[in-house]
């Protein structure tokens, strides 16, 4: 496995990273024992990295995960909170603690920042953040975005460390620009040291047909550090593994239909509408709807704002 330093944050890690989304409630739905199976599988076979959220709702899967793993303090865990409060972000850094069971935080990000407006909103919960990396509770600070104006700003600020962007080969689900735009906020942002963390690079499953030129296209690129692939079954791991170990005779997955579902019960509140960062969804005659397949990523973020948990992907 080929490991990367992060940035200038002095963290090691490896160029693939297991994406915890896909194995958890929102996706998946691997109980905590399954998925930190299928984890730890990964971190056998030399994965470091593993990128989560509070979202996510796999904390415990992580924890179990590392429990009796011989390189347990090797592992980089990145998370991530929308809290935009002193208060909120103590919280979450807390709950992040416990539930992972880790002494301290190797990277902590604000989750979907759009640009320096957003930043200007969350400064207090970053303030927080830049504390508990002075006083050692956490190592890296960062954010994750879908848009090019977040990376370009966060650029900007020097006490971040870690930037998290959507990037694909079809800049499928990038907001505010172009696939190009983003790559040049991104060579911008690691020109400054920020470690990069790509996300989406098979674009939510759109691009499962073209697996290997999706991924081939991301490890190209000099700029980007690490690349969070999500995995839900061993077999998915092996085969990732495999292929960024270097072997192109690796047989591409095979290609499963994902969809967005809305339940009969949605009561066309909007809170989904507000959640989705890519404008795939709009409440139509009482009830949520996908407006633009091509734009859904599946990143689930919709079915965790659903009050009566009416959407998920299936």
């Amino acid at each position: 496995m080929e490991y990367r330093e992060l940035g200038q944050t002095g963290l090691q890690v490896s160029r693939l990273c297991f994406g915890a989304l896909t194995m958890g409630p929102l996706q998946r739905g691997l109980s905590p024992l399954e998925g930190s199976k299928v984890l730890r599988r990964a971190l056998d076979l030399g994965v470091n990295f593993v990128d989560t959220a509070e979202l996510y709702q796999t904390y415990e899967h992580i924890r179990l995960a590392l429990q009796g793993f011989e390189g347990r303090q090797t592992v980089v865990v990145a998370t991530k909170s929308y809290a935009f409060t002193r208060e909120g972000m103590y919280e979450s850094i807390e709950r992040a603690l416990q539930g992972l069971g880790l002494e301290s935080i190797p990277i902590f990000m604000l989750h979907e920042q759009e640009s320096s407006h957003t930043l200007r909103g969350h400064w207090p919960a970053l303030e927080v953040l830049w504390e508990a990396k002075k006083s050692g509770i956490i190592q890296a600070c960062g954010i994750s975005t879908h848009h090019v104006q977040g990376v370009l700003a966060a650029s900007a600020i020097p006490e971040i460390d870690v930037i998290s962007p959507l990037i694909n080969s079809t800049g499928i689900g990038i907001q505010g620009g172009s696939r190009e735009q983003m790559l040049q906020a991104i060579a911008h942002a690691s020109a400054l040291g920020k470690g990069i963390l790509a996300m989406k690079p098979l674009g939510g499953g759109h691009l499962l047909a073209t697996w290997s030129a999706a991924l081939d296209y991301l490890l190209a690129k000099a700029d980007i550090h690490s690349i969070a692939v999500g995995m839900k079954t061993i077999e998915e791991v092996e085969h990732n593994i495999a292929y960024f170990q270097g072997r192109r005779d690796v047989p591409k997955p095979p290609v499963t239909t994902r969809l967005l579902h809305v339940d009969e019960w949605c009561i066309g509140c909007g809170a989904c509408v507000e959640a989705c960062p890519n404008g795939a969804l709009q409440v139509l005659e009482g009830r949520a709807r996908v407006v633009s397949r091509e734009q859904c990523v599946f990143c689930g973020y919709c079915g965790a704002s659903c009050p009566e948990f009416a959407i998920k992907v299936i």
